[in-house]
């Protein structure tokens, strides 16, 4: 048993230079994420004006294609609904080879689920410092996150501006063939919705089924893991005994030898009310 705790004195002295160093990277990152945010704002600059160019020359060159788009549209509805028959066949294909993938994986995951259980039944301890030091960068990184959403949400600011000028310009030019658009995209729509209702129908058929497997899969998985640390909880007790047991066989042999037979009697009374207070 001390070799065992000094094997671990040395296992968890390891463990807190690994948390130390991985602290002094959190912080080296720190200093590269401020870095890269003044090249984002640098970049972003560059892409305003690179932003406002492109208007211009899509807006040449949409005077351009504007005649031949009418032309090839037919043309066009006939091939993509063509693309769309082969794309559903394909989608359900893979949906099936994905199901099969997935299936696979979560037996995979359920084993690993099931040992990293047992280690952490082992280990909980010396766990709980390395969940703090990550809820310390977890933390960090949502504050980059929300950093970046700020970007983003400015950059999203700007494009409207930007496609609101746009859409004026647009504006007069897509009066000519708003008609036929507006014609083609209720069709579209019908179609899309059919699609959908028919999509979303699988989806909720197919939720179901995962969900009464999922439940399945975790009350076995429960059901092993209960059994296992049983199991764990009989074995430690065991060796507790019989190490008690060892300990008080050496220490009444002492005494048997080193007292006379006048206080035999005596010590093994002692001996008796020492081992029922332990």
């Amino acid at each position: 048993m001390v070799i065992e705790n000094e094997k671990r004195v040395r296992k968890n002295e390891e463990k807190r230079r690994k948390i130390e160093a991985q602290r002094l990277k959190i912080e080296q990152q720190k200093i590269k994420d401020l870095e890269e945010k003044k090249l984002r704002e640098d970049s972003q600059r560059i892409k305003d004006e690179e932003m406002r160019i492109k208007m211009l020359e899509r807006q040449r060159i949409r005077e351009e294609k504007i005649k031949e788009k009418e032309e090839t549209i037919k043309a066009k509805e006939i091939e993509a609904q063509k693309l769309r028959d082969e794309k559903e066949i394909e989608r359900k294909e893979k949906e099936r080879i994905k199901d099969l993938e997935r299936q696979k994986r979560l037996d995979e995951e359920q084993k690993i689920r099931e040992a990293a259980r047992k280690l952490k039944y082992e280990e909980e301890r010396l766990r709980e410092t390395e969940n703090r030091l990550k809820n310390l960068e977890l933390e960090r990184q949502q504050e980059i996150e929300r950093e970046l959403i700020k970007e983003k949400e400015a950059q999203r600011k700007k494009e409207i501006e930007f496609r609101l000028k746009e859409e004026q310009i647009k504006e007069a030019e897509k009066q000519k063939v708003l008609e036929e658009k507006e014609k083609r995209e209720s069709l579209e729509e019908q179609r899309k919705e059919q699609e959908n209702l028919k999509r979303i129908e699988e989806e909720k058929n197919k939720v179901l089924l995962e969900k009464a497997a999922e439940e399945k899969r975790i009350e076995e998985e429960n059901q092993r893991i209960k059994e296992w640390e049983i199991k764990f909880d009989e074995e430690q007790k065991k060796k507790e005994e019989e190490l008690i047991k060892k300990f008080y066989s050496r220490e009444s042999n002492y005494k048997n030898e080193t007292f006379s037979n006048d206080f035999k009697g005596n010590n093994e009374d002692n001996n008796t009310e020492e081992k029922d207070k332990n």
